[in-house]
């Protein structure tokens, strides 16, 4: 008897692992096609990144999101680990995260019809409208569903509000009076709502500014308030933390800065001056941290990795005197290359770790397109035309490529220290602690809770993630593939 009872325990344990392993939100019948890896080409080992390259890694990038996208295309739903927010929204993010992407692919001039692996030739304009139609018609089975306090949707909205800016010429006037109201209702509920005090303040901004463009009337007072409370944050030399404390990481460059730029295109006379130095500033220590072999990763939201050089390359359209386009084109090339090499895209999609998956790292508020934050590079990148500075010059050494050097971030405390003789970068926190903190393990009871609860138990490794005395770009905090 007794022994039947380990038997029947291992055997427990045994379907716990398997359930384990395969517990994540259920994707699309229609598979990833494999001759498609092979637009990834340009970036393997061996490759050459030329602009044909990034057009290749376009193309990738929407057979992703056809492959896994609804009949109506207003959601996604990515094969990966789920969020805590639940599969509406983890499918949200899959059309919320690709669409600046396409949006940023038609403004900048490229062709709107692109042909696929399998084939078809797909309309982005016209998959964004039908999806943008059908995730704010509240009688739509696709729609994206009411938005409330510290809901997901305020970031998610911020996305679509700036698809809706970069294809808006045709697609603000090809929408219908009662398809407009359903939008811009959808939208303006982002106003009043309560937000986590940190970088989620420039979320309604950038709502109400894409509105305000649009002619609409919004709660303007209400948008600046959370700018204001934005400018709290900012601790000079173009560094903010993210909130009211003292934490410094990549949402300077992804985040803030990102959303920055954006509210400067769209809203010109917004605070010009005072972001326009910011941005300078920040860019003079920030390029530091960008090498052709990695970056000195800390933090939360490590998958969004390949975003960190898009401060040096939306620079690019105000001919920044901080960083060349041959250091942009370079930072961009370098990055893609080798993440790519490493297992960072994965069957039209972004891997929910460093490199590949890593479940220790992966924070419960991301799901499986959570990591398309990571295109945000690109975003920027194809906003630029093709015949632009970024896309014409000739690639120009990196700081860390030219030579070494130790640089003091003030704001932040942190020293970077630059190898030139093995391109490694690295980040000094004095005061850290004298030993890294090692990651809590996933561990098979967090996955065995996970796939009962059907909600993420993953370990925050807050320490590991941000109080370490050292990060360094040639040993990873969270490990890489070779």
């Amino acid at each position: 008897m007794r022994r039947s009872f380990i038997y029947a325990g291992l055997a427990l344990v045994a379907a716990g692992v398997v359930a384990v392993m395969t517990y994540s939100v259920p994707s699309s019948r229609r598979s990833f096609p494999a001759k498609a890896e092979s637009r990834l080409k340009g970036f393997g080992a061996g490759g050459t990144v030329d602009n044909e390259s990034y057009a290749d890694l376009f193309t990738y990038l929407v057979q992703g999101f056809e492959t896994y996208r609804s009949p109506g295309g207003a959601s996604a739903a990515y094969p990966g680990l789920p969020s805590q927010h639940g599969r509406s929204v983890d499918g949200m993010e899959g059309f919320s995260r690709v669409a600046p992407l396409l949006g940023a692919w038609v403004r900048s001039g490229r062709p709107s019809r692109v042909t696929i692996a399998d084939g078809r030739t797909v309309d982005l304009y016209a998959g964004f409208r039908r999806g943008l139609i059908l995730g704010t018609d509240s009688r739509s089975a696709e729609y994206w569903g009411d938005i409330r306090d510290f809901d997901q949707r305020i970031v998610e909205a911020s996305d679509v509000a700036l698809a809706l800016w970069l294809f808006r010429e045709p697609a603000w006037r090809d929408l219908t009076p009662t398809e407009k109201q359903n939008v811009v209702g959808w939208l303006r509920q982002v106003e009043g709502k309560k937000v986590h005090d940190n970088n989620w303040h420039l979320f309604p901004v950038l709502v109400d500014a894409v509105l305000h463009s649009l002619n609409v009337t919004t709660n303007r007072s209400g948008a600046r308030r959370h700018y204001e409370r934005v400018k709290e944050f900012y601790r000079g030399d173009g560094w903010f933390s993210d909130g009211p404390g003292k934490v410094f990481d990549y949402y300077n460059a992804w985040g803030i800065h990102y959303a920055l730029f954006w509210l400067q295109q769209i809203e010109p006379q917004w605070d010009s001056q005072f972001i326009g130095s910011a941005q300078e500033q920040f860019l003079s220590t920030y390029k530091y941290l960008l090498g052709s072999n990695g970056f000195p990763i800390l933090g939360r939201s490590v998958c969004y990795r390949m975003a960190a050089p898009a401060p040096l390359v939306f620079a690019q359209a105000w001919r920044s005197r901080e960083v060349s386009a041959g250091e942009a084109r370079r930072a961009l090339d370098g990055v893609w290359v080798y993440f790519v090499q490493r297992g960072a895209l994965r069957a039209g999609s972004v891997t929910q770790g460093y490199c590949g998956p890593d479940p220790r790292i992966l924070d419960n508020y991301s799901g499986p397109a959570s990591c398309l934050w990571a295109l945000r590079s690109l975003v920027v990148a194809f906003y630029q035309p093709p015949g632009s500075a970024l896309w014409s010059a000739k690639p120009q050494p990196l700081p860390v490529e030219k030579a070494g050097y130790s640089v003091r971030i003030q704001p932040a405390h942190w020293t970077i220290v630059g190898n030139r003789n093995t391109g490694a970068i690295r980040i000094e926190k004095p005061g850290a602690g004298a030993a890294p903190r090692p990651l809590e393990d996933y561990g098979l009871l967090r996955g065995l809770a996970s796939t009962i609860l059907r909600r993420p138990f993953r370990p925050p490794n807050l320490a590991a993630k941000y109080v370490s005395p050292v990060y360094d770009s040639a040993e990873p905090f969270c490990g890489c593939l070779p």
